[in-house]
């Protein structure tokens, strides 16, 4: 594919950007283990979980695929620089973000706009994307313009190139995830996630492989076309949820100037070293946990754990717990988290004028420590004490909290 020839795909551009990234982040073993056997120990987290998201189609059937096609090619950046919350209340439940605009696509079905069809998507305006994409405080979803481009084009593409529905492109891919891939990223252009590092052409490619993923999750049970024989030649998708929770569960460790740049909350800009880093990072961590998986799991089992499954998995994660790992990001901005070893006679020395909250514990996870602040009105500074190391005889130490 001419899109592709002279540029690193998603699992070797991560690799080239792991073997020559300058120190910004870092992988961490003991991270990794403790993914893979929370993955491993999950009930709650099948191949099917497509099917138990209430806003996906609950039948596998040709009208499933052009929806999935629809929602996909829109599946990007809900979030905006103005604060507006894209919620969205379906059958009396309130969606967000992706969920938020899986909600509008069936209300609009439900209305008997053709919203899936090419014809309709070709044509579609401003003001109908507006009305569709409401939110519940009537604001318009975010990259309105954008999405309405994206819409005509693959509508447009369809009627062009397909007869007016995505089946015919899988068709041609002969069951291949990485083709049907291929075709997605040839034929139609808002696909085409690419970037530059250190002078090499590489691809992160998400929104294709969500795709072909979302195919073949809903449909490889029903249709031998969808059921992709490559299907974990696919990475994760990298976005900016996952990395939030690898963070958050101790996969990737970043520097003090990356660190500094998320604490301010700086915009990084697609496409830039930080961004590219975070997002073949990202991949890495995921391929390394599936690795991880599949030598602990001696029974067989592993066989339904690819890089996908684990993104699933992570996105899920991120937003179950989302309330925990935001309150993680924001006491970064005002926890200066230290570790000190102090013995108990030299305590006069810390800074008296702080209240001391005294534990008995050795060690303060920063995830308590950070719920203890995220209670707090006001926050001057933090250190975080844990108890040294000592001879057999020497005094016994404690630990305390300064805030």
């Amino acid at each position: 594919m001419s899109f592709l020839t002279d540029r690193l795909y998603p699992r070797e551009s991560a690799e080239f950007i792991v073997a020559n990234d300058t120190a910004n982040i870092k992988l961490c073993q003991d991270g990794i283990l403790k993914v893979a056997e929370l993955i491993m120990k999950s009930n709650n987290f099948t191949e099917d979980t497509f099917f138990s998201l209430d806003v996906h189609p609950q039948v596998a059937n040709r009208k499933a695929i052009d929806w999935i096609f629809l929602v996909d090619t829109i599946n990007f950046s809900f979030w905006s620089d103005d604060d507006v919350n894209f919620k969205v209340t379906f059958h009396d439940k309130q969606y967000t973000g992706y969920f938020a605009a899986c909600a509008c696509i069936n209300g609009a079905l439900e209305g008997n706009i053709p919203i899936t069809n090419s014809d309709y998507m070709e044509n579609i305006t401003e003001d109908d994307v507006r009305r569709i994409f409401k939110t519940d405080d009537g604001s318009e979803i975010p990259l309105l313009k954008e999405r309405v481009e994206v819409i005509n084009e693959a509508g447009r593409i369809l009627n062009q190139e397909f007869d007016g529905t995505f089946y015919n492109c899988i068709l041609k891919c002969n069951k291949s995830a990485i083709k049907l891939m291929e075709y997605v990223v040839e034929y139609f252009g808002s696909y085409r996630d690419f970037a530059t590092y250190k002078g090499q052409k590489i691809s992160f490619l998400k929104r294709a492989q969500i795709l072909v993923s979302d195919i073949y999750s809903c449909m490889r049970k029903i249709d031998d076309a969808c059921y992709f024989h490559d299907i974990n030649e696919l990475t994760m998708f990298a976005d900016y949820r996952v990395p939030q929770a690898l963070h958050f569960l101790g996969v990737l460790k970043y520097s003090s100037i990356l660190m500094k740049q998320l604490n301010e909350k700086e915009l990084l800009q697609n496409g830039s070293e930080y961004e590219v880093e975070l997002r073949g990072f990202s991949i890495k961590a995921c391929d390394d946990i599936v690795k991880a998986i599949q030598q602990k799991a001696t029974d067989g089992s592993y066989t339904m754990y690819n890089a996908a499954y684990v993104d699933n998995f992570l996105w899920l994660y991120r937003r179950k717990n989302a309330k925990e790992i935001e309150e993680m990001i924001t006491n970064l901005l005002v926890l200066k988290l230290c570790i000190i070893k102090q013995q108990t006679h030299m305590l006069p020395s810390l800074k008296s004028d702080l209240p001391i909250m005294m534990f008995a514990t050795t060690e303060i996870p920063f995830v308590a420590a950070a719920k203890i602040f995220s209670k707090r009105s006001t926050v001057r500074s933090c250190l975080l004490a844990i108890n040294a190391p000592r001879a057999p005889n020497a005094a016994p130490t404690l630990s305390y909290l300064l805030y």
